[in-house]
């Protein structure tokens, strides 16, 4: 992420943004790539988290050098998510966004839409890859078949032992 120094010669460049806001935008972005969504999304959401008023797409665009179809993916990700809001500024014809705050309702939202659903979909990719490797049992060398059956049982009990935190998480959270 880097911040647009360009414009046309003789238009006003945008101010840069502090460094602590640029860092915190850095953390929510990598934190979005954690969780496999695109950078721009959580680099829109720190600026949006930080920024003292509502935002409009071009001014996100311009403070993030993101292109405006960037802007417009995140922030409809974000707005389905929860984590952003619309707001009306009156006599303006543009879309404002701001952050929601309440974060609490956000690790609730990511759980549910995001944590818990990746979770069940591991949980049944294990099922069909051991279901897969009893099927093509006969065409693995009894050392193929072993190395990869020692190793999926591995997975498997890995993930049955987080899918035990699940409740315990669900409660800390909700």
């Amino acid at each position: 992420m880097a911040i647009a120094a360009q414009g046309v010669p003789g238009e006003a460049k945008p101010k840069p943004l502090p460094r602590v806001r640029l860092e915190l935008v850095d953390v929510f972005g990598r934190m979005a790539q954690a969780l496999s969504f695109p950078r721009s999304v959580g680099e829109i959401y720190g600026l949006l988290y930080l920024a003292p008023e509502p935002m409009s797409a071009p001014e996100i665009s311009e403070a993030l050098s993101i292109s405006k179809g960037s802007v417009s993916t995140g922030t409809r990700q974000l707005l389905t998510l929860g984590f952003i809001r619309k707001v009306w500024l009156q006599e303006e014809r543009k879309d404002y966004f701001e952050a929601v705050l309440e974060l609490g309702n956000m690790v609730r939202t990511a759980y549910d839409q995001i944590f818990k659903v990746r979770a069940q979909n591991a949980e049944r990719r294990l099922t069909d890859v051991t279901d897969t490797l009893a099927d093509e049992k006969a065409e693995l060398s009894p050392e193929e078949y072993v190395l990869i059956k020692e190793r999926l049982a591995r997975l498997t009990k890995l993930q049955k032992r987080g899918m035990q935190f699940m409740p315990l998480l669900e409660r800390l959270i909700k």
